[in-house]
């Protein structure tokens, strides 16, 4: 069976900064481009709040794609991800073989 490994390709904007960032689903594209502008921008990060005392508070389950969301909002600007034209692979003849479908049972 012929497998594909497709890649996906986000650009995130807020205010005048921009990245982009790939991954293996368009959720962990815009995971990992939204890591890399929270480490990277160089936008005021908001004053942190003292932990709330809740017992389902765990903060590890925050990914970095609602984080980032998050500050936005309190910014009153939109984190606009937007999908990139997929990269061409190199080499790649397609398989336009289809009688295997029909011999399976």
């Amino acid at each position: 069976m012929l497998q594909i490994n497709q890649m996906f390709s986000v650009q995130l904007s807020l205010g005048e900064q921009t990245w982009e960032s790939e991954g293996s689903s368009i959720k962990k594209a815009q995971q990992a481009v939204a890591s890399k502008a929270l480490t990277e921008s160089t936008l005021p990060k908001p004053v942190q709040k003292p932990p709330k005392s809740n017992v389902n508070n765990n903060p590890g389950s925050i990914t970095p794609t609602v984080e980032l969301n998050g500050l936005a909002m309190k910014r009153g600007e939109p984190a606009i991800y937007r999908p990139l034209d997929p990269k061409p692979f190199p080499n790649y003849r397609a398989n336009y073989n289809f009688r295997g479908m029909y011999n399976q049972r």
